[in-house]
């Protein structure tokens, strides 16, 4: 098939002005939780649409891909020239879909859908002595497909897209959604900090870091230029996997088994393994970073920790105490390697592997 064409950037200069986006897909993810677990899907920012969630099949062809035009507003959206402007984009952009050479099984489908955290009125017009049609999506009524709007409501939309534009079939692809997210930046971070809190709890230290964490890799994707300028879902540079988001999620709460593991032996700990006070302070921001590490192909040492401290199952034999496995763990791994590495980030990297690689539940 032919390569799509598009003035496909403009999000890399204005991505400043995309919180909102992000915002959106985060709370999406918690939406839809246990569904999108069960999936193989990757998620695209300014690619195609403002973002997208594309669903895989077991032999990664697309089955499903959801676009998003994510807007906010001050006002209370209505049929009107700049609505109608974006819902031609949105057939636009169906149309780019069906044309774009990513491998799609025979049972392919997408929608296209409007979300906004503002009320939508969809009107007929008016007209004398005859009822006028309105549909409102709003926290009440989160969403309306376009084919079942009544006719007359269709016609006042489609009498303002150019015909040239018009395509029924993509019309009927149309979605509106309400997105129940609030006005200014500090209550989206609130909301979705929240949800973060209502999925995982007390399982992981810090909330506001998972999203921070997920506002920084959806940044990263956004900010990625297109090859040549082409928009392609091939295009794995303009990806945000399922399998990157879960190791996120797993990073966070292995995390916190680990933070928890060292305040329950960290008196013995520290002394066995000569972890001064100044260090001992920064126990939870150390071991959070052995995670990154271990992930991190330029980080060998740790990468090496790491597969020392899974493999070496039989020194779990030895003992009857966690604190006294961890304590030989690592005075094996030095006196084995002889490693670079200060010696207390051996040892949180060693607390960090033994946890993530024990399948603990401290």
């Amino acid at each position: 098939m032919a390569k799509i064409m598009t003035s496909s950037n403009s999000g890399v200069e204005g991505a400043s002005g995309y919180s909102f986006q992000r915002c959106c897909v985060i709370f999406l993810i918690f939406e839809d939780f246990e569904r999108l677990s069960s999936e193989s899907y990757f998620i695209c920012l300014e690619h195609h649409e403002d973002f997208l969630f594309a669903f895989l099949d077991e032999k990664g062809d697309l089955k499903k891909v959801d676009t998003y035009q994510a807007k906010k507003s001050r006002d209370d959206w209505e049929i009107d020239s700049d609505f109608c402007e974006i819902i031609g984009k949105m057939i636009s952009v169906g149309k780019e879909l069906l044309k774009d050479d990513h491998p799609k099984s025979s049972k392919y489908n997408h929608t296209l859908r409007f979300l906004t955290n503002r009320n939508i009125s969809l009107k007929s017009k008016k007209k004398a002595k005859q009822k006028q049609q309105i549909i409102k999506v709003q926290v009440s009524n989160k969403s309306a497909r376009y084919p079942d709007l009544h006719q007359e409501i269709k016609t006042n939309i489609e009498s303002r897209i150019s015909e040239k534009i018009i395509d029924q079939a993509q019309l009927e692809k149309i979605e509106f959604h309400y997105i129940d997210l609030p006005q200014s930046y500090q209550g989206w971070q609130r909301v979705l900090t929240g949800l973060s809190t209502e999925h995982f709890g007390s399982n992981i230290n810090d909330h506001e870091a998972i999203i921070s964490t997920l506002m920084r890799l959806l940044q990263e994707i956004e900010q990625t230029y297109n090859d040549n300028n082409v928009v392609l879902l091939s295009n794995k540079s303009k990806r945000l996997t399922q399998t990157k988001i879960k190791e996120t999620f797993e990073m966070f709460t292995e995390s916190k088994k680990s933070f928890d593991l060292w305040r329950k032996y960290s008196e013995k700990l520290s002394e066995e393994l000569d972890i001064k006070l100044p260090i001992r302070r920064k126990a939870k921001e150390l071991l959070e970073n052995c995670f990154d590490y271990f992930k991190d192909i330029q980080q060998i040492e740790y990468r090496k920790i790491y597969q020392f401290v899974k493999n070496r199952t039989d020194i779990d034999e030895r003992h009857n105490s966690e604190a006294n496995c961890i304590i030989d763990l690592y005075h094996c791994y030095r006196n084995e390697y002889s490693p670079r590495l200060e010696n207390h980030m051996i040892a949180f990297a060693v607390i960090a592997a033994y946890v993530e690689t024990r399948g603990m539940y401290a």
